[in-house]
């Protein structure tokens, strides 16, 4: 592998999906970053981003044993979630099997030993839950480029993963273009749920009480 991203950045440009099109990660001082249709879906942002999230939202004396991921992206939330809580076991479900692919080339998923990857629609896969299915902690991160799916803000839905879990934490961009979508969407939110929120510059995370 050559040297050069060192010092010059490193485009690596993947076919389009039926999933997600526009895909290439980009590498400098070796910090690789996946870009979705110009959305950034993995790396050092995606990290910080859920880093405050769980760090403010979550209560630092609770150890969650069981995490679901819905939208893994490159993985960088269940990287950073694996090294928080080294003894959970990480359940995290991707549409796209490139997402997957481009998570253990790029961004160290073969080094997270509690991580099952499963491909399946997030919405399936919540179907499927048996009632004494129970997670700690859920992480919803689910873009199809740079958009949310809006059948990922049915409220049943939610309150599905809700029921399923002890906390259940939500990733939406609240900036630019995404503010009134993700304003809407807390206002359809607080018909039926209580929440509390936090924030970055660019992304807001909710948390279900």
């Amino acid at each position: 592998m050559s040297c050069r991203h060192l010092f010059f950045p490193e485009t690596v440009k993947f076919a389009d999906t039926p999933f997600n099109r526009n895909i290439s990660v980009r590498r400098f001082f070796r910090q690789p970053t996946l870009y979705v249709d110009g959305l950034v879906e993995s790396g050092d942002i995606l990290t910080h981003i859920w880093k405050v999230g769980i760090t403010k939202l979550i209560p630092k004396h609770f150890i969650p044993q069981s995490i679901l991921i819905l939208g893994l992206g490159g993985g960088s939330n269940a990287y950073w979630a694996s090294r928080h809580y080294p003894l959970a076991q990480i359940t995290a479900v991707e549409i796209d099997p490139l997402m997957e692919k481009i998570g253990r080339q790029y961004f160290d998923l073969h080094k997270i030993k509690k991580l099952k990857v499963i491909i399946d629609d997030a919405i399936n896969f919540a179907k499927k839950m048996t009632p004494d299915t129970q997670y700690d902690l859920i992480l919803v991160d689910c873009f199809v480029g740079k958009y949310i799916p809006k059948k990922m803000e049915n409220l049943d839905f939610l309150n599905r993963l809700k029921n399923h879990s002890r906390y259940t934490l939500i990733n939406r961009i609240r900036w630019f273009e995404h503010h009134g979508a993700t304003m809407r969407f807390m206002k359809s939110l607080s018909t039926r749920f209580v929440f509390i929120t936090t924030s970055t510059i660019s992304n807001l995370v909710i948390s279900l009480v």
